[in-house]
């Protein structure tokens, strides 16, 4: 049974890009483990990873990330988010998410569809464009930047759940209707998956104790952080410490903008090159360069836009 992980980047080149920084911080804890990207085209950047898979029909969107379920070139499979950082091998992941289901991911089971709707009428409207959604009391919630999958009948089905709840949504006026769920012009993969995941039965695991994947890494403190020793400690909104983390999950419409991701993402291809300019850039002073240069590059940008 072949087992690896992999990841998706499909239309716009930044994708391309921020899975090849992905992928050097993966390889530099992972160097054993295969990485494959599923992608709509050969590049330089796809010559990079282990194995290659390009959709014939890729749709470029939201469509896109769906096809995971049924287009991993292994039997069983991990989906890291192109715009992830990680810091730590990932073995364990295995031992958590591969005994739940077929599907599995970090989350919660009771976070209900309701959270995606504005309205009390949008989710009924929603249940009467889906009848099936009738028999669900409750759905699960989670970050769909890290996921399980076992190729099977279910995962399949769940499949062609998620495409046949995109077009019904879509067929639906839904950035009038459900305008929680749209982004720029595009329903979002988040309540879609979790809704499929309710009418498949599959549920979440519960978020690991050592190991924590930190999203949204403006809404935490970074105590520590080194690429190549992989350490990751945080500290949270409501003061609680986690040390140990195993992965950065950052927003892909603002990646190229932190500070961070630049000053990251920089060390981790020093390092995988085995670059002597890593230790020399490793400190709060190139960190504090990278958080002003992509302030003003950004400012700029929004100036001339105006």
């Amino acid at each position: 049974m072949a087992r690896g992980f992999i990841t998706l980047a499909t239309g716009d080149i930044k994708y391309y890009v921020m899975a090849l920084n992905m992928l050097k911080s993966f390889k530099i804890h992972n160097p054993d483990t295969p990485m494959a990207i599923i992608c709509d085209k050969k590049n330089e950047v796809t010559a990079q990873f282990d194995d290659v898979v390009v959709l014939e029909n890729a749709n470029k969107n939201y469509k896109d990330k769906f096809s995971l379920l049924i287009n991993s070139p292994y039997d069983e499979s991990i989906f890291i988010e192109p715009d992830c950082l990680i810091y730590r091998n990932l073995d364990f992941f295995w031992d958590i998410l591969s005994k739940e289901s077929d599907f599995s991911c970090f989350g919660w089971n009771d976070g209900g569809i309701s959270c995606w709707f504005v309205s009390e009428e949008e989710s009924q409207r929603l249940i009467n464009l889906l009848p099936s959604l009738k028999t669900i009391d409750d759905a699960p919630l989670f970050n769909p930047g890290y996921f399980f999958i076992r190729k099977s009948e279910k995962t399949q089905k769940m499949y062609n759940d998620c495409i046949a709840i995109a077009d019904k949504l879509m067929s639906d006026n839904p950035s009038e209707n459900y305008p929680k769920i749209m982004c720029k012009g595009n329903l979002r993969d988040d309540p879609i998956f979790n809704i499929a995941m309710a009418l498949n039965g599959f549920v979440c695991n519960a978020k690991p104790s050592v190991g924590k994947c930190i999203s949204l890494p403006s809404k935490y403190t970074i105590d520590k952080i080194s690429p190549v020793d992989g350490k990751l400690n945080v500290t949270d909104s409501k003061g609680n410490k986690f040390t140990d983390c195993s992965l950065i999950h950052f927003s892909s419409r603002r990646v190229f903008e932190e500070g961070l991701y630049l000053w990251q993402k920089t060390l981790f291809d020093l390092a995988y090159k085995n670059s002597k300019l890593y230790h020399l850039l490793d400190n709060k002073i190139f960190y504090a360069f990278c958080s002003a240069y992509r302030y003003i590059k950004t400012r700029l940008r929004y100036i001339i836009k105006k």
